[in-house]
C-alpha cells in the first residue's frame, strides 16, 4: 500500500480518487476549512486531520511514500484577481517544506491558470523549488471529460518524484 499524505485536502476528491484507484491508503488530512474537516471526518473518521498547513511542523507527521495537495486556485484563477505569489493564500512554499522535509513524491492539481500568473513565475517558482532539492517533475492539463465526467472543466496536474541523486543522498544520511 502506498502511504498517501493529503494537504489541502477540500473535501477529499483527490483522496476518494486515489482509495478507488486501489493501493492508496490516506495516512492524513490537513484541511483550514471546517465545512470541509465535517465531510472528511464522514468519510474518513479514523484518519488523522490537521487543520492550518502554515503551522505544520512536518516532523510531526506520519511517514508517507506520497504528498497530494489541491492548493488554492484563487491567486491563480481567472476568476480572480490573479495577484498569484503575492496573494496571502499562495501557501506553495509551506507545501513545498512538508514534502521537502519527507522527500516523497508529491502529486499536485490547480488550476491551468497557474502557469500563466505572474508572466508564469508562480509555476516557475514551484519547478525552481523542486529542481533546487533535486526533484524531477511533469504536469499537463486534462479535461474532467477524460476521466468520464460530464464536463470538460480543465485542471493542472503535476507529478514530482526525488532524482536518482536525491535518492541516493537521502540513502547516505
Amino acid at each position: 500500500m502506498i502511504r498517501v499524505g493529503s494537504l489541502c485536502s477540500g473535501i477529499g476528491a483527490i483522496d476518494l480518487g486515489l482509495e478507488r484507484a486501489g493501493g492508496y491508503t490516506i495516512t492524513y488530512q490537513v484541511e483550514i476549512n471546517p465545512y470541509c474537516r465535517r465531510i472528511l471526518a464522514k468519510h474518513w473518521p479514523d484518519v488523522p486531520k490537521y487543520e492550518d498547513l502554515t503551522q505544520i511542523q512536518p516532523g510531526k507527521l506520519p511517514q508517507v511514500d506520497l504528498i497530494t495537495a489541491g492548493f488554492p486556485c484563487q491567486p491563480h484563477s481567472v476568476a480572480g484577481k490573479q495577484k498569484g505569489t503575492s496573494d496571502e493564500r499562495w501557501i506553495w512554499p509551506d507545501i513545498w517544506r512538508i514534502v521537502r522535509y519527507v522527500g516523497c513524491a508529491v502529486l499536485l492539481e490547480n488550476v491551468p491558470n497557474l502557469l500563466r500568473v505572474n508572466n508564469g513565475r508562480a509555476f516557475g517558482e514551484i519547478l525552481s523549488d523542486m529542481a533546487a532539492d533535486g526533484y524531477d517533475a511533469t504536469w499537463d492539463v486534462l479535461p474532467a471529460s477524460h476521466t468520464g465526467a460530464p464536463h470538460h472543466r480543465e485542471r493542472l496536474w503535476l507529478v514530482a518524484y526525488p532524482n536518482s541523486q536525491r535518492l541516493e543522498r537521502r540513502r547516505l544520511l
